[in-house]
């Protein structure tokens, strides 16, 4: 063997040696966790955004997953609740095994449907760090997009999700008494920058906003808390959503600085076309009370 040769196999010795160090050293961690978005990375391969349990926002590359056969494929599909094993990484965490849960396959196969689900797990995206684990978040979002498969108001559903995640990270807006003077209200005039209602006394050079009628503050108040239960027998009037609509995107978008790219979509949808809602009389709907 000459020199050269034997200079060769030392070198991809060591190699080979570092390499089988570094997989042995390398962190690993599981968590149970749902897809928010996934990504082209590196031709067949997914960077792919979970929320989990245990961790808040993970992401992980999940590499081949395009390749027939992938055992990881089906854990990057979106909605999908999963058992994940990852591998620390110096860019970025590594997915290297999966266990599917639950795969959501109603919200693929109802454009919707899908589009409601897109719009909580954008939210959370968008509005959370890396390893912020936000209390009772993952949960609640495990119940939404189970509810979001059966129910026959998604769009209420979808409210009812965002304004119970404001109330978790402390951003909900003020309905039961008046941002200015304190002062018990149920309803009245909404203001982005105030960050909730004015009473009839404190609205004179504040500004104007959408009207909140006493019927609509009582239903986002229960949208709010998030009870599935009560939520399914909610009956929301044509105003009465409106003014939901109209509160919900403007505080949105003043106090998260955020416009959901899902939401247009939905609207895009809904568009074509609109179901008729029950008129409601002032103060909201027969239910909203």
């Amino acid at each position: 063997m000459t020199r050269d040769c034997r200079r060769a196999l030392c070198t991809a010795g060591r190699r080979l040696a570092s390499l089988a160090l570094r997989r042995r050293t390398t962190p690993t961690y599981s968590a149970t966790g749902i897809t928010l978005v996934a990504r082209e990375f590196q031709g067949t391969g997914r960077m792919v955004n979970f929320y989990t349990r245990e961790r808040g926002l993970v992401v992980a590359a999940a590499r081949g997953v395009g390749k027939p056969g992938s055992s990881l494929a089906p854990a990057v599909e979106l909605f999908t609740l999963s058992t994940l094993f990852f591998a620390e990484g110096r860019g970025a965490d590594r997915l290297t095994q999966a266990r599917v849960i639950e795969p959501f396959y109603a919200l693929r196969r109802d454009m919707t449907r899908y589009g409601y689900a897109a719009c909580a797990c954008e939210l959370i995206l968008r509005t959370t760090e890396q390893d912020q684990v936000v209390p009772g978040l993952f949960q609640m979002l495990v119940r939404y997009l189970h509810a979001m498969e059966e129910s026959g108001e998604p769009r209420l559903l979808s409210w009812a999700f965002e304004l119970a995640y404001l109330e978790m990270s402390g951003l909900a807006p003020v309905l039961d008494r008046c941002v200015a003077c304190d002062r018990p209200v149920t309803g009245g005039v909404y203001l982005a920058a105030q960050g909730g209602v004015l009473c009839p006394d404190c609205v004179p050079g504040q500004g104007q906003g959408p009207h909140i009628s006493p019927g609509t503050a009582r239903t986002l108040a229960t949208m709010r808390e998030f009870d599935l239960d009560r939520l399914d027998r909610l009956r929301v009037g044509e105003r009465t959503r409106g003014e939901i609509a109209r509160l919900v995107r403007e505080h949105i978008r003043y106090h998260l600085d955020l416009t959901l790219k899902s939401e247009k979509f939905v609207e895009s949808l809904e568009s074509w076309r609109r179901p008729a809602a029950p008129e409601d009389g002032p103060g909201g709907g027969p239910d909203d009370q």
